[in-house]
């Protein structure tokens, strides 16, 4: 768009030119409806340090190394949770991963998603309807923005992220409009989420996701979604209709595995 506002504060102006260059080279990203994002308010809305995704100040360094898993692999189901970002107008996206144990959800409700996962390509959206009502305990795995260094200080390891209800609408980051949740089916996973907390973050995975590796184009809680999916449970990264919040493609050689997790298991 040639609107953009370059009276913007000089601390967003590499943001600016980072963001032109990267319409350039894909343009096909951008239609008309999307491009109304990047108008001098808009834009200056998403690269305002008060708008970054930044994780609840009551979440940083949250790290309960006494939560783990089962030591036996727990099938589960890994779902996908959006949000728009408040004031966004709709174009700006956070997403979370929920990991549920299959043995958590009833008989009839583990068939209905057997046969979602088994027609499924990349992700289904589930109803409203279905999920507003179950209380089947997840793992919450999302990551934002915060002034820590340690790997994975801003993926936030605590009682509230290890106990998450599915209908619950709770993000971990501050300015997302929980009350407009979506839900999306990925597939199964061997094992729980407490397993892929540790397999994405005792070692790097993609990225150390410390609170100050945070980008809000390069490196968001979007990738970090997709790290999950695609080098930890080996799914699908692809996102529903995200648009510009979710620009960049993970690659992995070989999925992410915990260097120290048997040791978890030995010293608990």
């Amino acid at each position: 768009p040639q609107n953009i506002s370059y009276a913007a504060s000089s601390k967003h102006r590499s943001y600016h030119l980072l963001l032109r260059s990267t319409m350039r080279s894909v343009p096909s990203l951008f239609p008309a409806a999307v491009a109304m994002v990047f108008t001098s308010s808009s834009l200056s809305y998403a690269l305002d340090t008060k708008s970054f995704n930044k994780i609840k100040s009551e979440y940083v360094n949250k790290e309960e190394l006494s939560i783990i898993t089962n030591e036996d692999d727990v099938e589960s189901f890994v779902f996908l949770q959006k949000f728009p970002l408040e004031g966004s107008m709709g174009y700006l996206f956070h997403t979370e991963v929920l990991v549920c144990p299959r043995n958590n959800f009833s008989g009839d409700d583990q068939k209905m998603l057997d046969d979602k996962v088994t027609s499924l390509t990349d992700y289904v959206e589930i109803e409203e309807s279905w999920w507003s009502d179950k209380t089947t305990n997840c793992v919450e795995l999302g990551y934002g923005g915060a002034s820590c260094a340690q790997e994975c200080c801003s993926v936030p390891f605590g009682a509230e992220q290890t106990n998450f209800p599915l209908n619950a609408r709770r993000a971990v980051i501050s300015n997302a409009d929980t009350a407009t949740k979506s839900l999306y089916l990925y597939g199964r996973g061997d094992f729980d989420g407490v397993k892929a907390w540790h397999n994405a973050c005792d070692s790097k995975c993609w990225s150390k996701w410390s609170g100050y590796d945070y980008n809000p184009i390069t490196n968001n809680c979007n990738t970090f979604t997709s790290t999950i999916l695609a080098c930890v449970y080996g799914l699908s990264q692809k996102k529903p209709h995200l648009t510009v919040s979710d620009m960049v493609t993970v690659k992995c050689d070989e999925l992410c595995k915990s260097t120290s997790f048997e040791d978890v298991f030995e010293d608990a």
